[in-house]
Order: C-alpha cells, then structure tokens, then sequence
C-alpha cells in the first residue's frame, strides 16, 4: 500500500487527478466561433505570415491596394500569431478554418471552429501551470502540503481557464511565460544563481513578445535593480544580477525591435497598440463623481445585477462595452475621442506622447483616482474565488514586505504591479491578470497551513 504521509507520491497524483478533471471539463467547454473577441486578429497576422512570409497587422483583414501586399506592421507583438501560423501549417483543417474567417472578413457564422492543434497546445500550456503553481508554493511556503493546497486552490479556476483554452488568444501563452519567468526569479532567489535570473528575464521578454505591457514589468524590475545596485552593498557582487536579469530580458525582445527599427523605422515593439488602448482607458476619466461611485459596485462580481436592482437599470450603462452602447465610455474613447485625439497629435506616430502630456500628465490625480476602481474590477479573477484570496493575498504580501520574505514577495509584487498597471493604460478586464492565480493560490494555501494544528503541519510557513 501507498504510503502518503511522506508525501513522496502525493504530487504526482494530485497533479494527475486534477488534469483528469480537467480534461472532462474541458469536453464540455464550449467551443465559441473563431470571430469572437480578439481571435480575428491574430488569425489574420497568422494568415498573412503563412500567405506571405511576411508580418503584417492584419488589422480588420483591410485589403491593400491590387496587387500589393499588406504592409508589414507592429501593432501586435509576433510571438501568439507565430504560434497560430506553426499550427495551421500542421493542422489542416484548422487552416481551412482561418482561410474562411479571413475571406469573410470575420463576418461569416458559418466558418468552422476547428482548432484543435492551438487548443491541445494550450491545454499543456495549463497543465504546466498548474505544476509551476505546486513548485512555486512548495518553494516560498517552505511546506510540500503547501504546494498540494495552492495547486487545488489553483484548480478552482478551471471553468475560467478552460475557457481561454479555447480560444485562439493569447491569455495561455502569457500566463505560462510569466510564471515560468517568477518561477525562474524565486529559483534564483533560493539557489542565489545569477544563471536563474537571465532565464527570468529571458521568460519575461518572451511574455512581452506575446503581450506588450509586459515590457513595462521588465522596465520597472530593471528599475528596482538598480537602484538596489546602487543602494546596496556590495555593490560589484548585486551588478551581475542586474546585467543577468537585463541580459535575459534584451535577448528575447531586441532582435524584434531591431526589426521595427529597420522595417518601419521606429525602435519599439509595437506602433500603434498602446496608444489605441490607451485611449479608450483614458475615455473613463471623463464620468462624474456619481458615475465613480457607481463604477466601483458596477466592478464588483455580480455588481452589475445589484446596481441595477439598487440605483436603478441604467446604473451599469456608461460601463459596457457593447458596439450599441454608443454613450459607453469604450465607445467614446474607440470613436470619438480616439479619432479627436489622433487628428490633434498630427497622426499615430505622436499619439501616446499626446495622450500622456496632454491627458494624463494634466490631470494626474484624475487619472490616478480612476485607476483604483479598474484595479479592483480586474482583480476579481474568476468571481468570488479572486475576492476572498485577492484579500487574503494582500494581508500575506504585507506580512512579506514587514519580514523581509523575498520568496513571497518575488511572487506577488509582479503581479501586483501588472493589476495596477492594466488599470492604469488599458480597460482592465480580469482576462488580462490571469496571473493572479499564482499568488492568490499561494496566499490560500499559506491561509490554510497556519489554521490546521501545527502538530499537522508538514516543514515550514511564514508566519
């Protein structure tokens, strides 16, 4: 008989036992068509990279000119659409797939949803994650029962999960390259290998060549270490770790900006994306106070039902993001006040430099105080789940940061940054801070471990 009390097994059946679940969730899934949400754009890059081994924007499937080729573009970054082009190349019946949405211009219903290759992919993809939830919670928590707990707790968030499985977007990639990337931090942190933090920031660059905005994470790691370069002592010893980290991080996103730089001109990894996105954000900074206050219950899980059962049916209205909402804040800032805005800064290539002087910079404390709402909104991963662990996750990353745990804050403090991020240039879905689970696992098995019997516990937690 299999004995578990030394926990020698436990893992691996946990892991197995939780997959198969999984797995039967999974057929039952829906299936949704393949011109739905953001899946038409990155199966048009896919289709222009098969068609013409070329990178393109494959924005809205615009035809060029007769006999001109899409011009080669950069408002998305290159690694998902790679991806979808490797998988049609081996997946027949998936190509015919996305020759049809592109050659119907994302309009035809009757396009077959076939996209088996990209979806099996992406499966393995969540059943990495789930194994680098277990090792990550192993690591920090000190507790081999911790690492079973936080990848349970983990696998709530099947339903939601499973339904990014299949789509053809990039919420999977991304979330599998971060955590790779904090899983390869906290190994460095653990082993003090400098080798460990090249491969973070190598993950990390990946993750931004998948989602843009995870550059900005990288920026402000690089930030962080310098100035504990600078700061600290020895100063010579901390410098490799820097170089290490920065290192990793330019191998992965240079080659792609130098490409810009001698494509189009501009050194950068995309043109176009950020402020396009920005600019809706900034759209929500226009609500009345009475529209703040709503915008935080209208955020909250099943907040729209209640604000509308409270204050009324129309409470919710200026936050959807429906095409037939056309007073809606996305609305104003994907027609009117992008179209305003792009004609006042002279054209795209000044666009985000307009958008931060003349928005953000001049009305900061407007700006900062709708961000606090969008970050609570995007915090709420997979509904009530994300708000009790999102509470207990904060609670754990201040007991973190008052005893110095670098293994518990080299896990949340990414992951917090990129919530407040998001909130602050994007419209903040909880699609976007899928990450999330990490740490939120991780803080419901630390929550767990301190209320059995320490008698029960197994190695060590932070207390």
């Amino acid at each position: 008989m299999v004995n578990f009390t030394n926990w020698r097994f436990a893992p691996a059946l946990t892991l197995v036992s939780i997959l198969v679940v999984c797995a039967g969730l999974w057929s039952r899934t829906e299936v949704r068509p393949l011109t739905e949400y953001d899946q038409p754009f990155y199966i048009g890059i896919a289709y222009d990279l098969r068609s013409t081994g070329r990178f393109t924007d494959g924005f809205l499937f615009a035809p060029a000119d007769a006999g001109q080729m899409r011009p080669s573009g950069m408002r998305f970054s290159p690694l998902y659409p790679t991806l979808v082009a490797i998988a049609m190349a081996v997946d027949s019946s998936f190509a015919h797939a996305v020759e049809c949405v592109v050659k119907s211009n994302a309009k035809s219903a009757a396009c077959p949803t076939t996209a088996r290759s990209v979806r099996v992919l992406q499966f393995l993809m969540l059943a990495l994650f789930l194994v680098i939830v277990w090792w990550v919670a192993r690591e920090v928590l000190g507790s081999a029962r911790a690492g079973l707990i936080a990848v349970v707790i983990a696998a709530m968030t099947a339903p939601v999960l499973l339904r990014f499985v299949n789509y053809v977007m990039t919420e999977m990639l991304a979330l599998l390259l971060l955590a790779l990337a904090i899983a390869a931090a906290v190994a460095a942190q653990r082993k003090r290998s400098v080798g460990w933090l090249f491969v973070a920031g190598l993950c990390l660059g990946l993750t931004a060549l998948t989602r843009p905005a995870y550059l900005y994470l990288g920026y402000a790691c690089a930030v962080v270490g310098l100035g504990l370069v600078l700061w600290g002592q020895p100063r010579m010893r901390k410098l490799p770790v820097l170089l290490a980290f920065v290192g990793g991080l330019a191998t992965a996103v240079l080659p792609w900006m130098v490409r810009n730089e001698a494509v189009l001109g501009r050194l950068a990894l995309t043109y176009g994306y950020d402020s396009h996105t920005l600019v809706q954000r900034i759209a929500y900074n226009q609500m009345t106070w009475k529209e703040y206050g709503l915008f935080y219950t209208c955020g909250l899980p099943d907040g729209i039902g209640f604000s509308q059962a409270v204050f009324g049916s129309e409470a919710c209205e200026r936050f959807r993001r429906d095409p037939a909402a056309a007073n809606a804040f996305y609305n104003i800032g994907n027609g009117r006040l992008m179209e305003e805005t792009v004609a006042a800064a002279g054209g795209w290539h000044q666009h985000l430099s307009y958008l931060v002087r003349n928005y953000i910079l001049a009305s900061p404390l407007t700006h900062l105080l709708v961000t606090i709402p969008f970050a609570l909104a995007g915090a709420w991963v997979h509904h009530y789940w994300g708000l009790l662990l999102g509470i207990v996750c904060v609670v754990l990353t201040w007991r973190a940061l008052r005893d110095g745990d670098k293994g518990i804050l080299v896990v949340t403090l990414p992951c917090w940054f990129m919530l407040l991020f998001h909130a602050s240039v994007a419209i903040n879905q909880y699609r976007y801070n899928l990450i999330l689970i990490l740490p939120y696992s991780i803080a419901g098995a630390w929550l767990v471990e301190r209320l059995l019997p320490s008698r029960d516990r197994t190695g060590s937690c932070p207390r």
